[in-house]
């Protein structure tokens, strides 16, 4: 149980330290929801989704990302396929990416 909670303490840790960074120097960029799905997780009593979005960046090609994101459920209902959203990733790691804002609503 305790190495459990350090695993999961460690993890919590190095995510939010990404996500700090990214939202410091990462590159803003509109994206599309290609699919979201519930992962069976909750952190909060918020349930997690699991959000793969094409992201299309001012310069350069279209790239593809999935990220997992504690969402409410009524941000979840209106972030439906084909949704456009507000994202910012990582410029030397493409595949870490961070909602900003989604539709006219903050996340």
């Amino acid at each position: 149980m305790i190495t459990f909670w350090v695993f999961s303490t460690i993890r919590k840790t190095v995510k939010e330290k990404r996500k700090k960074r990214i939202l410091e120097e990462g590159v803003e960029a509109s994206a599309t929801v290609l699919n979201i799905k519930p992962t069976g997780e909750y952190l909060n009593n918020l349930p997690e989704f699991q959000v793969k979005v094409q992201i299309k960046p001012e310069a350069g090609e279209h790239f593809e990302a999935e990220m997992t994101e504690v969402l409410s459920y009524s941000k979840y209902d209106s972030m439906r396929q084909g949704s456009q959203v507000l994202v910012k990733y990582d410029p030397g790691y493409y595949k870490r990416v961070i909602f900003l804002q989604m539709a006219e609503n903050l996340i």
